[in-house]
């Protein structure tokens, strides 16, 4: 025994020196791990839709859907096939200038002779004139104005010709009635005539325009609206002729006088009222209702 122990301990220690291609990594083995790392931490997410980080800036896809998400649904897109609502309507403009026209009134029609024809009957200028006047309130020379002024015109069937002239009993300054003429003349420079029947070969006629300052809330204008109407100026009196038949009231509200143009409001008739013809002055006629007499005009009633 002491000999085998002494045997023991005499035998030379080896060292074992490891090779340089002992060190080295298992490559096999990196590679199946950063394989299993890239599909858990980078594919995965991009395979299931999972956003885990912000996008690449300028990205126009990726703008477009976070403005999309941002963006509130409006009630169009909320309901398929619906139209985005109207917009509420623009509130009518205040404070500007205001022309009110009111139907003109022949005051003189002559043949080719140029001789006077007392009876002128009717004539259809009015589509063409009161849209036209209403424009003088863009006029530079119209704004501020306040006041009436009656414009004329002169109607030449034979030489196809229209002619603005001034009206009698102005209440505007001179000057400014000059420069709305002059506005007047070019509003009227290309009206043609050949679609206004007419039985005569001339015409005079004559519209009473009344203009209102920006502010100021015209009574005419209220009546275009839907309120009263107001009837326009008649001619010169002469005496009363007789008149029949019944009539209807064409206006919202026509005035009733008691003498025409400018007599006491005996009644007040609505839309669509009938009554009875008794007399003619000029452009008013002589009308019965309710057992009430009085005078209307006759563009407030229809023959």
């Amino acid at each position: 025994m002491a000999k085998a122990d002494m045997a023991k301990r005499q035998r030379p220690l080896a060292v074992d020196i490891p090779r340089p291609g002992d060190e080295q990594p298992v490559w096999s083995r990196i590679g199946v791990i950063a394989l299993v790392g890239f599909v858990v931490g980078v594919a995965w997410p991009r395979l299931a839709g999972v956003r885990i980080g912000p996008s690449v800036p300028g990205d126009p896809k990726a703008t477009a859907e976070a403005a999309t998400a941002a963006a509130p649904p409006s009630p169009a897109a909320a309901v398929p096939g619906t139209a985005e609502p109207d917009a509420r309507p623009p509130e009518p403009a205040k404070n500007q200038q205001q022309v009110v026209v009111g139907p003109g009134r022949i005051t003189r029609c002559s043949d080719k002779k140029n001789k006077k024809i007392e009876d002128c009957g009717e004539l259809q200028f009015d589509p063409i004139a009161l849209p036209r006047l209403k424009e003088l309130a863009q006029c530079p020379a119209a704004l501020g104005v306040d006041g009436k002024l009656p414009i004329g015109f002169e109607l030449n069937f034979e030489k196809k010709e229209v002619q603005v002239v001034k009206g009698k009993k102005a209440s505007l300054p001179s000057s400014t009635i000059s420069g709305i003429l002059q506005c007047a003349a070019r509003e009227f420079s290309n009206v043609s005539l050949e679609e206004v029947p007419h039985k005569y070969p001339r015409y005079s006629l004559v519209y009473t325009a009344t203009f209102h300052p920006p502010g100021v809330q015209a009574e005419a204008a209220k009546a275009e609206a839907g309120g009263e109407a107001q009837e326009p100026a008649a001619g010169t009196t002469t005496s009363e002729s007789a008149a029949s038949g019944l009539a209807t009231v064409s206006w919202d509200t026509a005035l009733v006088r008691g003498v025409p143009k400018e007599g006491d409001v005996v009644m007040r008739l609505v839309r669509g009222t009938r009554v009875k013809l008794v007399g003619r002055q000029n452009d008013w006629y002589k009308v019965e209702h309710r057992g009430k007499t009085g005078w209307i005009y006759r563009g407030a009633i229809g023959l």
